[in-house]
């Protein structure tokens, strides 16, 4: 709050009084202004995605927004003085710092920090006069970035190895008929339904890429419908019993005593089932069992499908829904590697979610799946 100055004495005294009252209504509201400048630059080094440090000329740290204390698990600080390694706590960046200290312009590196395992872009640029240390430190993230894209060119390879195969079975297949053994009648036939065979693999990859691309791109419109979802999974699932019976696999189907409504689209969702049992009869051998169970969990309708097959390990559970991605037990098999990514991509874009746990190898996996229930169900028991 601005102070009253009293307005005593003779005429030049109220002057003097006036001009220093003029002065500090001018002074006190340059602070409020800088107060308010202040506060809005605080707000932004806040909201702010990428990392900034402000390192002074003694080389002493007197900035550090939340992003770059994130970065470096590190407290944030706004004002005052710390030495660069107790503030910044990276050897890679506080030698970045101290190289540049007497350049002129901006140095930057490509670097991992330790405390938090990012990867990060640094740049350092000189701040105020020629003969000032003082320096400016951006940082930015560049994890998630170089995550995607290593899942590209993961996907561009394994693209390439998946439709490479059937062509080049194709291809030797029809050379060997051209050689000669295509008078053979027995040869010819077993060849031919070899070629059929390779065929119906290629179109199965290409039909699920553009799937997966039209799902990814949200051009893939749902025929959503208000329905109960014991209706939807258990003609799903009864359609791989007779798979699961040849693989001497036991196949139960648990409905839920409720009528659990959900708005989907009985197809896709269906498939969705499918592509989750089919997944469990792949990896469980003769004699095991698959139990398909319909509950309800809050205001969700859960599907789970749990096995006594091979299981997962931790890594293999954080990628299991990667597209083209296969465990090691499934390399030899026919599989595209893209089921559980259209599976993945269907379920949230039904609002819900899919998940898979197990607690590791050679003990089974359930994966789940999530819908949320519609706002007109009420819970009641099914006829």
């Amino acid at each position: 709050q601005m102070p009253s100055v009293p307005m005593l004495g003779g005429p030049e005294s109220r002057a003097l009084g006036q001009s220093l009252a003029d002065f500090t209504a001018v002074f006190y509201k340059d602070l409020d202004s800088l107060e308010r400048e202040h506060a809005r630059l605080e707000a932004v080094l806040d909201s702010m995605t990428d990392g900034v440090v402000i390192v002074d000329s003694d080389d002493t740290v007197s900035l550090v927004n939340r992003a770059a204390g994130e970065l470096l698990d590190v407290t944030p600080r706004l004002e005052g003085s710390v030495s660069l390694a107790n503030a910044l706590r990276d050897i890679d960046l506080v030698e970045l710092i101290q190289e540049s200290a007497n350049r002129d312009r901006s140095a930057s590196r490509l670097f991992t920090i330790d405390a938090t395992n990012r990867e990060v872009h640094g740049v350092v640029v000189p701040l105020g006069r020629p003969d000032d240390r003082q320096r400016l430190v951006l940082l930015r993230d560049l994890t998630k970035l170089r995550q995607a894209e290593n899942i590209r060119r993961d996907f561009v390879a394994n693209v390439s190895h998946e439709l490479r195969t059937p062509v080049t079975v194709l291809r030797a297949m029809v050379e060997t008929l051209e050689a000669g053994a295509a008078d053979d009648p027995q040869i010819r036939a077993d060849f031919l339904r070899r070629i059929v065979v390779e065929t119906d693999r290629l179109g199965q990859i290409i039909t699920e890429l553009l799937d997966l691309a039209r799902i990814e791109s949200g051009m893939a419109d749902l025929a959503l419908e208000k329905v109960d979802l014991n209706v939807v999974v258990g003609p799903a699932a009864e359609r791989l019993r007779p798979q699961a019976t040849r693989n001497e696999i036991q196949l139960e189907i648990v409905r839920s005593s409720q009528v659990l409504l959900v708005e989907a689209d009985t197809d896709r969702v269906g498939r969705v089932v499918m592509s989750l049992v089919h997944n469990a009869i792949k990896f469980t051998p003769p004699a095991g069992t698959i139990s398909v169970m319909i509950e309800r969990m809050d205001r969700d309708a859960v599907v789970r499908v749990v096995d006594t097959g091979e299981g997962l390990n931790r890594s293999e559970r954080d990628r299991v829904f990667e597209r083209f991605y296969k465990t090691d037990a499934s390399r030899s098999s026919s599989g595209s590697g893209l089921g559980l990514a259209i599976a993945r991509h269907t379920v949230r874009q039904h609002g819900g979610r899919i998940w898979v746990e197990s607690p590791g190898r050679g003990q089974g996996s359930t994966f789940a799946m999530a819908l949320p229930l519609h706002e007109a169900h009420d819970g009641a028991e099914r006829p």
